[in-house]
């Protein structure tokens, strides 16, 4: 996983209460979630905002504290969908299809923010 996506699971794996856990989410859902993200301008500003937020706060736990409704609205913005996707590749074991999906999925979708 790249640092930033382990940043995020460190910092906020409680920020989603989802029903849908892991187990229940096929790669290709997780996969379609991400990309959905990627191709809707108003959820990419959300998520490449939000990407620069954390890295902006880093291994600071009182700034990551600070920052935990902002990173929350963010999350509104990406949708339930996206927040399942997220909370269930979490969960997944680390080679398992999903968190291969995500992984991939979550790299496209940095790639995006760079440009």
């Amino acid at each position: 996983m790249s640092k930033l996506s382990i940043l995020f699971a460190s910092a906020f794996v409680a920020v989603s209460s989802c029903a849908v856990h892991a187990a229940e989410l096929t790669a290709e859902s997780i996969t379609k979630a991400i990309d959905d993200v990627s191709n809707d301008e108003t959820k990419l500003k959300a998520y490449c905002a939000m990407a620069a937020k954390m890295d902006e706060i880093g291994d600071d736990d009182k700034a990551a504290e600070a920052a935990g409704d902002e990173i929350d609205g963010y999350f509104k913005t990406l949708g339930p969908d996206f927040e399942s996707a997220w909370s269930g590749a979490q969960e997944a074991p680390e080679d398992s299809p999903q968190a291969k999906a995500f992984e991939d999925a979550m790299t496209k979708l940095e790639e995006k923010c760079q440009k």
